[in-house]
């Protein structure tokens, strides 16, 4: 077994899966004397260096706890577990000091949302219940973010039907957005992406309070005057105020906020990386829509200013939209789910609507109704189906 990990006994098949500690220190004796103290109540691991402990945070299944000394060489605990906040962002985080590190620890809780400092050596009846405690922390955690994921996504998927019937042109830009930040999230790993997606959601339900005729003509890449344009940039703060009235949807209402300028450094990283990938994926949705290839879409990302970082643009670069070969016309009546526009859908005055290899939901197909009926589009539309199902009304 390697030395610098190990694992402690593990539970009889019938006893309840004991919570996963990972802990870090450059000191081997006391790694060993932490495990034979928790090997009962808890599945440790071990890492002898920051270096190696996030290996196994990128590598491992999540950890309940992730617990380390403050001084060791190369990377000492604060910057360690500033840099597990950003990859495992449920793991509850414990920095062990000396004495003389006390002022360190404390601006280590301050600015990188550590749980709790202990001082070394610490005894087994204060570890053990702050470890106890830690656990149950991350528990709640855990079970906050499936709320999160489960319960919140039926109010986001409201609102963005509402959105689709308000601002049918809008919704469309919102929705290849998210299909872009859907993609990059999963290429980047990101623990909470869900904040990420329903973002991308919301980013332009904004857009309610703005005229119709400014977005549409934003959409079909036509010029507006600086009054106009101060309308339509005004849309993501709208949202954040529409949004933070909402319980819970914090992080994703401020990632909507700072969806075209950089947010905060001292903001929350999942708001920080969501806004930074929010921006790109607009930029990347604009250049589509304007028919410009992907290459060009993907270059006016890395020219953006201030720029994102490289990780972000490598994802997007993973980004592939619907496409299908077999097509043919349909009516907007006949329109089913999971169709795919083969050709752009655009206004009789040339906006843009809908753009080639969009896939139909049924808010878009909603949509595309509502603006026949008012006489803003024409009919049949190109329209392709998914391999698994060729047929079309009235073939």
């Amino acid at each position: 077994m390697n030395p610098a990990v190990s694992a402690g006994m593990a539970p009889d098949a019938g006893d309840k899966e004991l919570p996963r500690i990972l802990c870090v220190d450059d000191e081997p004796n006391l790694l060993a004397g932490l495990e034979r103290t928790l090997f009962e109540g808890f599945d440790v691991t071990t890492a002898t260096s920051g270096a190696l402990g996030l290996e196994f945070v990128e590598s491992e299944p999540p950890f309940a706890v992730i617990m380390s000394d403050m001084r060791m060489p190369g990377m000492d605990g604060a910057e360690f577990l500033a840099r597990v906040r950003e990859r495992s962002p449920n793991s509850t985080r414990i920095l062990l000091t000396g004495q003389a590190d006390t002022k360190s620890a404390i601006a280590a809780i301050n600015h990188g949302a550590i749980f709790r400092y202990l001082c070394k050596p610490c005894p087994s009846d204060v570890l053990i219940p702050t470890l106890n405690e830690a656990v149950e922390r991350h528990r709640s955690a855990v079970l906050e973010r499936d709320m999160m994921e489960t319960t919140l996504s039926g109010v986001v998927d409201s609102m963005t039907q509402v959105l689709g019937l308000i601002a049918p042109w809008a919704s469309m830009r919102s929705a290849t957005i998210q299909a872009c930040v859907k993609q990059a999230a999963g290429t980047l790993g990101w623990p909470n992406a869900w904040i990420g997606n329903m973002a991308a959601a919301l980013s332009h339900i904004g857009c309610v309070s703005v005229p119709s005729d400014i977005v549409q003509r934003e959409m079909a890449g036509l010029p507006l005057n600086a009054e106009e344009r101060e309308i339509l940039d005004s849309h993501p703060e709208i949202a954040f105020k529409l949004l933070q009235a909402i319980p819970r949807l914090d992080p994703v209402a401020q990632v909507v906020r700072y969806q075209n300028q950089p947010a905060p450094v001292d903001a929350d990283p999942d708001v920080v990386l969501g806004a930074e990938l929010l921006r790109a994926a607009s930029v990347l949705a604009r250049e589509l829509a304007s028919q410009q290839p992907m290459a060009r879409a993907l270059e006016a990302v890395a020219e953006l200013d201030p720029p994102v970082r490289q990780a972000v643009r490598q994802a997007l670069r993973t980004v592939k939209l619907h496409s299908c070969n077999s097509t043919r016309r349909a009516r907007v009546n006949d329109l089913v789910p999971g169709w795919v526009v083969a050709e752009d859908i655009k206004t009789r005055q040339g906006g843009l609507v809908l753009g080639a290899g969009r896939e139909l939901t049924v808010t878009a197909i909603m949509a595309l109704r509502n603006l026949l009926a008012s006489d803003a589009i024409e009919e049949p539309l190109l329209v392709a189906c998914p391999e698994t199902d060729q047929s079309f009304p009235g073939a």
